[in-house]
């Protein structure tokens, strides 16, 4: 049985273990309350898990830069490692600078449904670019390590409340009002709600072309854990993150299978 090393290099040459697990991603592998990654060790039987990235990564930032370098090189330097998870996209869509500033429409008063608040192009350019990402990652397992599965998700249907972190701002409600969106029937229904299963559908639709894209023999195994639709309203803690409980439910119900297979495990 083996640890779990969050971006410690150094911590990891010194325990000797060889890392079977490697995940790059944002909060939903670094949430310091519970993440996916803990309760995913568990579910393993322990293997040594290397995580690289950091609460509120992007896409575009992980795949570029000392993220990326830190993940060729673990790639290149540990050829037990089986299993890839990335976790990445949602701070590419929501915050201030995104949702309201690139993907939803300046005044979307009037808007009775979630596609008549994007503006023209989007969720979709924003997903191109995410999904270019993705494929920079997963260009960098194919290179050295064809033989290990990657594991990519769709996070959850978020609830736009305005719940956040103590010195944070709101993610998606704050976009939200800045944009103007209707609020009837808001935070259990209603076009916000909408808007958040749009966003994620969309995600989904750039994941699955990862995962369609596979390229055969002698090539990384791209597979897409489907979680959202899993959580209820109760399991999550803010507008992005479940609670301790909803991690653990998320990897039981939707992680443990493909994690288990792409080790031998089952």
């Amino acid at each position: 049985m083996g640890h779990i090393f969050w971006n410690e290099r150094i911590r990891l040459i010194d325990s000797g273990e060889n890392v079977e697990v490697l995940a790059i991603g944002d909060s939903w592998f670094h949430y310091p309350f519970n993440n996916l990654v803990t309760p995913l060790h568990e579910a393993l039987g322990r293997p040594t898990t290397y995580v690289i990235g950091e609460n509120g990564a992007r896409a575009d930032e992980l795949c570029a830069g000392a993220w990326l370098a830190s993940f060729r090189a673990m790639l290149a330097d540990y050829p037990t490692i089986r299993l890839v998870a990335v976790s990445a996209g949602g701070n590419d869509f929501a915050g201030l600078g995104d949702l309201d500033a690139k993907i939803l429409g300046t005044d979307c008063s009037g808007a009775a449904t979630a596609e008549g608040c994007f503006r023209p192009g989007q969720p979709d350019g924003v997903f191109a670019d995410v999904g270019r990402a993705y494929r920079t990652l997963i260009a960098a397992v194919a290179a050295v390590r064809p033989g290990a599965t990657v594991l990519v998700h769709n996070y959850d249907y978020a609830i736009p409340d305005g719940r956040t972190l103590p010195g944070l701002r709101s993610w998606l409600k704050l976009p939200m009002d800045n944009c103007r969106l209707p609020v009837a029937g808001a935070p259990s229904g209603g076009v916000r709600r909408d808007v958040v299963r749009g966003l994620i559908d969309h995600f989904t639709l750039c994941l699955d072309g990862l995962e369609a894209a596979n390229p055969g023999p002698g090539q990384p195994v791209v597979e897409l854990v489907w979680s959202a639709g899993t959580l209820a309203d109760s399991a999550w803690a803010n507008e992005l993150h479940p609670r301790s409980s909803g991690f653990t439910r998320l990897v039981n119900e939707c992680w443990s299978g493909p994690a288990r297979r792409a080790l031998g495990l089952s």
